[in-house]
């Protein structure tokens, strides 16, 4: 089957995920391509390597930039290091004062604090930098081209972290107005509460949109090997628990049946798995992409990839079943 469903759909969100080297970044891309002859498209990565500049074959910053060659697409890379500076830059001060108020460290403590580098906070910088740019509402479909599966259930379960995090904040900032009210009968609105106000908005904005199946879609990219199977089973249960609609899966590198030894091993072996992956997941739709004899880079050669993702014979078809 074909990816037709992600066409005639409104899904507004798509991200494709997968363990490291199935071909993530190139099926988000052709993907993106396709969208993109009806819709102004945004495609961005959270992923640390250049991928996404590799696969276009342009240069791409922090900030959306038109592709060349396309009309509707737009691509960025997500620089988390910048991205936190200016979360820092503009929210700091914030965050200080309310460190500073609902604790009994030293402004030179809170300020160390603050500072310090925390694991898991480049995924939460690059999920701001998501969220902002939806908001902006420029765009009519934003795809995510995700790291590597460790890193995108992270990314994923952001929103219950940030709300942990905005708990902790919020118990220091009552702390301080139950110690302020001793003093004084009103209690004022500081800009430090309208921030911990705007965060919870933001988390439950993004809680929803992820588990909006009308909205939302998870792609899950796989390779017909042993590993792949596995992780992909892992992937998708943890879609699965948090209630992120993933329907869609694409097995990638699939041999041809062609006469030679090594190409007949290899898709005996394939086979195997693909048969695995089928049975296992009988309820998704599920797209088989040939192995490519060379790399797949810049826009010719993706949009042929996109013809073999959504050109199938669509008789054979019964996406609106799925999504009923």
């Amino acid at each position: 089957m074909a990816l037709t469903g992600l066409l005639h759909n409104s899904f507004q969100f798509i991200l494709f995920g997968g363990k490291g080297g199935v071909g993530k970044t190139t099926m988000a891309v052709a993907t993106a391509l396709e969208l993109a002859k009806d819709n102004r498209v945004l495609v961005f990565t959270t992923d640390p390597a250049p991928s996404l500049a590799d696969s276009l074959g342009q240069a791409i910053g922090n900030e959306p930039a038109a592709v060349a060659g396309t009309g509707n697409l737009f691509a960025m890379e997500i620089d988390a290091g910048k991205v936190l500076a200016d979360f820092r830059e503009h929210y700091g001060r914030d965050i200080l004062d309310i460190l500073q108020q609902g604790t009994y460290l030293a402004d030179e403590e809170t300020e160390e604090l603050f500072g310090l580098d925390i694991p898991g906070l480049d995924e939460v910088m690059s999920l701001k930098k998501i969220i902002d740019c939806m908001q902006s509402a420029d765009y009519d479909v934003y795809m995510i081209d995700t790291a590597p599966t460790g890193h995108t259930l992270r990314l994923l379960m952001l929103p219950e972290l940030l709300d942990s995090w905005i708990k902790f904040l919020a118990t220091l900032r009552w702390k301080y107005h139950t110690m302020v009210r001793q003093f004084a009968r009103a209690k004022r609105i500081e800009k430090a509460d309208e921030f911990l106000l705007d965060m919870k908005k933001t988390v439950k904005k993004v809680r929803a949109l992820l588990q909006d199946s009308e909205k939302t879609e998870f792609v899950v990219v796989t390779i017909a090997e042993k590993m792949g199977v596995r992780e992909t089973q892992d992937l998708i249960s943890s879609l699965d628990r948090m209630h992120m609609p993933s329907r869609h899966i694409i097995i990638n590198n699939i041999f041809p049946q062609e006469k030679s030894d090594f190409a007949d091993i290899r898709r005996k072996m394939q086979e195997k798995y693909i048969h695995e992956i089928k049975q296992k997941f009988s309820t998704r739709i599920i797209t088989e992409v040939a192995w490519q004899p060379g790399e797949i880079q810049g826009i010719e050669s993706l949009q042929k990839l996109g013809m073999q993702l959504f050109c199938e014979t669509h008789e054979r078809e019964k996406v609106s079943d799925v999504f009923s």
